[in-house]
């Protein structure tokens, strides 16, 4: 039984908000009202530079500065949502996780298709590690939405450039497959309201630029060799369109001998962790659980 909060969020999405026909334009104009939102006063903005890469950090001036430091990949398509509009999310990792927080201001598709995002967040990253005093023992990658997909080619990227991986990778309803080969949501489970398979196969599309198939492993790692990466944490939103796809990441880390942790949220859309914003009990427990997780890896 979800909560009252929840299902009154819900009720605002408009019913269109993932409509196949929309171009990037589109994309970005209807995501425009769901981001920018404010950044509490005792969330610290600092805006710095990593690997040639605008990035911002994220601290809780309430708190002694701890020592985890999560780097998160941000979402919004491929296609929308700069730094700028961004920094809301950054401040409620920075709180929920009880971390310092970087995020890069990687570039967007169409104009820069790929592996624009994933060449600056790892030049970001490789920074970070290399040259910021970053011990990797206390630093995550994480990612939301499209974030996922450019979080996990981060950490294959760093693996192959024998950059120093992090303690683990967290998923906020991450994207690993854009080809959506096996979406999660069909006829009769319940919607979600937030994506389409088709909607995601466009964002992917405009990324790709015509150069690589959805299901090529350099942009979906549901694919990819996943051999010698850190722990992965991968909740599973029932409801989820591309729930398909953490299950497959799940099931190829796993043959590959990744330790990861899979776990199912009955009645949850994509991206429902991000709407602690709106005190939804069910986004408060999501993040909860993700802390308990950094906890036990001793991040």
């Amino acid at each position: 039984m979800t909560s009252r909060q929840f299902a009154d969020v819900l009720a605002l999405i408009p019913g269109d908000f993932a409509d196949p026909s929309a171009d990037y334009r589109a994309v970005r104009a209807t995501m425009a009202p769901f981001h920018g939102h404010h950044v509490p006063p005792h969330i610290t903005v600092t805006e710095t530079e990593l690997g040639g890469v605008r990035c911002a950090w994220y601290e809780d001036a309430r708190a002694v500065p701890p020592a985890r430091v999560v780097f998160h990949c941000h979402g919004g398509a491929l296609v929308s949502c700069p730094l700028d509009d961004y920094h809301f999310f950054g401040a409620l990792l920075a709180e929920h996780l009880g971390a310092r927080v970087v995020m890069p201001d990687y570039r967007l598709a169409p104009e820069h298709a790929f592996p624009a995002a994933h060449d600056d967040c790892l030049g970001a990253y490789r920074e970070l590690v290399a040259g910021q005093s970053v011990d990797p023992a206390h630093l995550v990658v994480s990612g939301d939405s499209c974030g996922g997909l450019l979080g996990v080619g981060t950490l294959i990227s760093a693996r192959d450039d024998t950059i120093a991986l992090p303690a683990g990778f967290v998923s906020v309803s991450g994207w690993f497959d854009l080809s959506v080969s096996e979406p999660g949501t069909r006829a009769g489970q319940g919607r979600d309201p937030f994506l389409t398979a088709e909607w995601v196969r466009n964002r992917g599309r405009d990324y790709a630029g015509g150069t690589l198939a959805l299901d090529d492993p350099r942009l979906s790692p549901r694919y990819a060799d996943l051999r010698g990466l850190p722990p992965l944490y991968l909740p599973v939103a029932e409801h989820d369109t591309l729930a398909g796809g953490v299950v497959g990441l799940a099931v190829a880390a796993t043959a590959s001998g990744v330790d990861v942790i899979t776990e199912s949220w009955p009645g949850m859309v994509h991206g429902w962790q991000g709407l602690v914003s709106a005190d939804v009990p069910e986004a408060r427990a999501a993040f909860a659980r993700a802390r308990d997780i950094l906890d036990g890896w001793g991040v």
